[in-house]
């Protein structure tokens, strides 16, 4: 590729996030918002959960990178910036802008491109079948979700088993190394592929993302509504994992508002009145777009403080 088209990269990625981060504010019923008087001490805790669990991802992230044989990193930091400004491309449709843009940000920090790929890939298949497992063990276990769609469920039910063997390391090490094949006309080497360990560990790390999300959920909703029953949380932490693994799989959207938003509001209902829980799901829609952007502002902030403390370092990776 050539230098000039290089260049452009990150500017064509900052002006699509500009335009469908207006583009989704533009959805949010802000009338709906101030009419509701809120306990701001339970978005402070949401804030403080949900901070903490950006960061876990990237943990996560670090973690299966190393696993597959990624220097030690000496720069936290930065790459922590990096998965930040990575993380804020799922605003832009479809996947491939938070994946691609993972591999593109670090791979200039002189990660391996292979390994990155590897990792992205694998880390975006985690992230969708735990929170698909979880949503369906809700369906299965708690008899107030009869109220989802059956043809959603078993879509949900396919898409979670087609993905689970999909991860299995000898279909995904064969899936990877054709991808990349076909992609960047060049062969993955067997030091670039996950183990059965790699995969194993990722999944019980993103269970406990995907319980740190719904934890933060639970919050937002107490504070739009502050009756909602210390007894609900299991059920709320449930219900906001299965409404964004339907997210994921279904490919409608219901009359102007979000397939996250829509089972959102059905599960709610359940447990406090529809009008709190219409709301509680345009403030999660907006409170979620505020949280990554102060990721984004947090880790921008850290990484200036650190390398104007500490000379900047990479890693000894060279990005075939």
């Amino acid at each position: 590729m050539k230098k000039w088209a290089i260049r452009l990269i990150p500017i064509v990625f900052y002006v699509l996030l500009a335009v469908f981060l207006v583009l989704y504010l533009r959805t949010i019923d802000f009338e709906r918002i101030l009419e509701i008087d809120f306990d701001w001490r339970w978005i402070a805790v949401a804030s403080v959960i949900a901070m903490f669990s950006r960061y876990w991802f990237v943990y996560i992230w670090l973690v299966i990178l190393t696993s597959l044989g990624a220097s030690k990193f000496e720069n936290i930091p930065e790459l922590s910036y990096v998965y930040a400004k990575s993380w804020l491309g799922r605003y832009i449709p479809g996947t491939a802008p938070w994946i691609l843009g993972k591999i593109y940000f670090a791979s200039q920090k002189g990660l391996s491109k292979s390994k990155l790929a590897v990792s992205s890939f694998l880390e975006g298949g985690l992230q969708v079948i735990v929170l698909l497992v979880v949503g369906l063990v809700m369906v299965l276990v708690d008899a107030r979700t009869s109220l989802i769609d059956p043809a959603l469920k078993w879509t949900m039910a396919a898409v979670a088993v087609a993905g689970i063997v999909a991860l299995i390391p000898p279909i995904f090490n064969r899936i990877a190394a054709l991808g990349y094949r076909i992609i960047r006309k060049k062969q993955l080497s067997p030091d670039d592929l996950p183990r059965w360990s790699t995969v194993g560990r990722g999944a019980g790390l993103y269970l406990i993302g995907s319980l740190l999300s719904g934890l933060s959920m639970f919050f937002v909703a107490k504070a739009v509504w502050p009756e909602l029953p210390w007894e609900t949380l299991l059920y709320v932490v449930g219900a906001a994992n299965l409404a964004s693994a339907a997210s994921m799989v279904a490919i409608f959207v219901p009359s102007g508002i979000g397939v996250r938003e829509a089972i959102l509001v059905a599960l709610l209902s359940v447990v406090m009145p529809t009008e709190f829980a219409f709301v509680a799901a345009i403030v999660l829609r907006l409170w979620s777009i505020l949280i990554d952007l102060l990721f984004f502002a947090v880790a921008s902030v850290h990484t200036r403080i650190h390398n104007r403390r500490n000379p900047p370092q990479v890693t000894a990776d060279v990005a075939p």
